[in-house]
Parts: C-alpha cells; sequence; structure tokens
C-alpha cells in the first residue's frame, strides 16, 4: 500500500489543533512568470500531492501530443473546469482555466485549489467558489506576480473568517442532491446503466475489499463520465454524482470530480490518478463517452437493492445500501473512518506537523 492510499486527503488534523482547516493555493501557467508560476500556497502534504498529480497528468498528455494527435472533433478547445477531490470530510476544490506565461506560450493552464476539512459542499459553492471566480478574474486582469500572490492570500485570509475551525457539515440532504434524485426517479433506467456500469467495472472499490489499493507503487483508479442534471448548476451536479458515488463504493476511496463548465457532462476519477487518465479532461463525448449513454442490454440484475435504491430516491435522498457489497451505507462509512484512522498518528513525513508546530514541540 502505497502512500497516496494511506496520507491523501488524511492528515493528521489532531495533531495540529491551531492549524487552520482552510487553505488556498495556485499552480500553472500566468503571464507574471516566464514559466510556471512559482507554486503559492501549497503548504498541505495533499495540496502537494494534488498539484503533482493533477499538473503532472496534464504534462503527460502535453508531452505525448495526446490532446493533438486525438484532432478537434474529440478533444475540447482549452481548459474551463471546476474540480473537486473528496475524501470523506476533506475536500480539494478548484478551478482550472486556460492561461499562458510571460512569453506567450499557452498550453498548460492556471489552476486555483483550496484544501479543506469538515465544511458542507453547501459552504464551498456558496463561498469558496464565487471567491475563486473572482480570483480567476483577477489573474486574468493582470501581468503582475505580485498582484496575483497578494489577491490569493488575501483571498485566502477573508475564507478564513468565515470557515471556523469547528465548522461541521450540514445533516441536510446535501447540495443537489435532491434535484438529482427527482432527475433519476424519473430517468430510472438512465441510473440502473451506472450501478450496471459500476458493478461490471468497479469491483475494486468495492466497500471494505481494499483491492484498490493493495499495490505498493500505485493505486488502481477508474474513471467514469456522468450527466450533468438538465437545470441544475454545474456545482450540484458534481456533489450529488460524487455523494452518490461514495454510497456505492469504499467511502475511503479518494473521488476526483472535473467538470467542464458549459457542456452537459462530468468526469469522476476513483482512486489514484494516471496520468493517461487526464485525458478526458478535455475530451468530448465522442472520445469518452457519457455512461447513460452506453446502450447497455439491462436485465433484472438485483432488483430487491434497485426497488430500495428507487425508493430512496423519491423520498429526495441517497441510496442507504451499496450495490456491490449490500451492506449499508452507515456501516460501510464507519468501516472506512476507522481503517482511515488507523494511518494518522505518527504516519506522516511531518511537513504539516512542523509547519504549524504541535503540543510536542
Amino acid at each position: 500500500m502505497n502512500d497516496f492510499a494511506r496520507l491523501f486527503l488524511n492528515e493528521d488534523w489532531k495533531a495540529v489543533p491551531d492549524a487552520p482547516r482552510f487553505f488556498l493555493g495556485a499552480f500553472g501557467k500566468h503571464p507574471g512568470w516566464n514559466d510556471h508560476l512559482d507554486d503559492i500556497g501549497l503548504v498541505t502534504s495533499s495540496l502537494v500531492e494534488a498539484r503533482s498529480i493533477l499538473y503532472g497528468g496534464i504534462a503527460h498528455q502535453i508531452e505525448q501530443a495526446a490532446w493533438e494527435k486525438a484532432g478537434a472533433g474529440k478533444v475540447m478547445p482549452g481548459f474551463d473546469h471546476l474540480i473537486h477531490w473528496r475524501r470523506m470530510n476533506e475536500n480539494l476544490t478548484g478551478l482550472i482555466w486556460s492561461s499562458q506565461d510571460g512569453k506567450g506560450r499557452a498550453l498548460y493552464p492556471m489552476i486555483t485549489v483550496a484544501h479543506s476539512v469538515s465544511r458542507s459542499f453547501s459552504w464551498l459553492a456558496g463561498e469558496l467558489l464565487p471567491a475563486l471566480e473572482d480570483v480567476k478574474a483577477k489573474c486574468r486582469g493582470t501581468t503582475s506576480a505580485g498582484v496575483v500572490m497578494a489577491h490569493i492570500k488575501g483571498v485566502e485570509a477573508s475564507l478564513r473568517t468565515r470557515f471556523p475551525a469547528s465548522a461541521r457539515p450540514s445533516n441536510g440532504p446535501g447540495f443537489g442532491i435532491p434535484g438529482w434524485a427527482a432527475y433519476f426517479s424519473k430517468e430510472q433506467d438512465a441510473l440502473r446503466r451506472v450501478l450496471h456500469h459500476l458493478r461490471r467495472n468497479f469491483a475494486p472499490f468495492t466497500p471494505g475489499g481494499l483491492e484498490w489499493c493493495q499495490g505498493e507503487k500505485q493505486s488502481l483508479s477508474r474513471c467514469l463520465r456522468l450527466p450533468q442534471i438538465p437545470g441544475a448548476q454545474p456545482a450540484e451536479s458534481l456533489n450529488a454524482w460524487v455523494s452518490f458515488l461514495a454510497t456505492q463504493l469504499d467511502p475511503a476511496v479518494p473521488f476526483f470530480g472535473l467538470v467542464p463548465l458549459g457542456r452537459t457532462w462530468l468526469d469522476v476519477i476513483v482512486g489514484e490518478p494516471t496520468a493517461a487518465d487526464f485525458f478526458l479532461l478535455r475530451a468530448l463525448p465522442a472520445a469518452q463517452p457519457v455512461v447513460t449513454d452506453i446502450p447497455y442490454q439491462l436485465g433484472p440484475e438485483n432488483p430487491a437493492d434497485d426497488a430500495g435504491l428507487f425508493a430512496s430516491l423519491k423520498r429526495g435522498e441517497l441510496p442507504e445500501v451499496s450495490c456491490l457489497n449490500g451492506q449499508s451505507v452507515k456501516a460501510n462509512q464507519e468501516v472506512a473512518m476507522k481503517w482511515l484512522l488507523r494511518f494518522r498518528p505518527g504516519s506522516r513525513p511531518g511537513f504539516f506537523s512542523r509547519f504549524f508546530g504541535s503540543g510536542d514541540s
């Protein structure tokens, strides 16, 4: 089992009780720098790892000319994405947009991303995302590196005042979930295609099975493209789908959602992304189909489980049972949390704790 499976989005917050529960960082290309900008605010281990995985994946696509070889009919012309990486109560949420450096080179985007813990997605959508849009507009409107750094730090400080360390997620149905549930209560065959796809392709991510993370070097990943809900905000569809997948797959697994703004689909990478997985970042449906459009021949696979699932949807709620192991979502979450807690005490390389200090220093 590698460090990604044990430590990513599993920070040992209790070891540093005085550390903030919110950090805002940025990396990529901007005209204020003649090459890749100096990373801003990448303080936590998870932010550092996220930068390596995401930017490394983009670099892989560029160096292999993967998007260029696919052709204009199969890829989008640039970047304009909402991203959200979630593992239990920790999140990385950000924006990606097309940019260029001071020499006019425009292959790489600019990326802002916030690391937060124990906050509802409603807070992220209502407070963080508008602030990130402001950062995006400010970055696009200046060629000054100093202005970019100062503005990002100012936004981080402002958001921290509205993000107390004691904050906890709300107990409501969840941002976007009622609309998602209402839609699939009517479009049941579409959701059955998703369930069929999960049963056939995501067995390594069965709750409690841990097959996905048994490798010493690289944990497994799977990608799936899902529809945004008509009439819903992109962030609503994103939260609903990630929340749904966390009820069906192992909730201890990181879920990475990527939403191309102005489009009708979103992507989720389950597990530890490979560099090749990031082809989907600019892939059109001609290259990466939406799961609900795949013409699966559906039979009565698990009629009792599916009946319970659609009963939950009619109440505007997420399913209460996983389609992969037949256990309750609550039980699977308890197992996942106990498993993750095993890796927190004393398991850190030390960067996070050294940066903020702890009672032992």
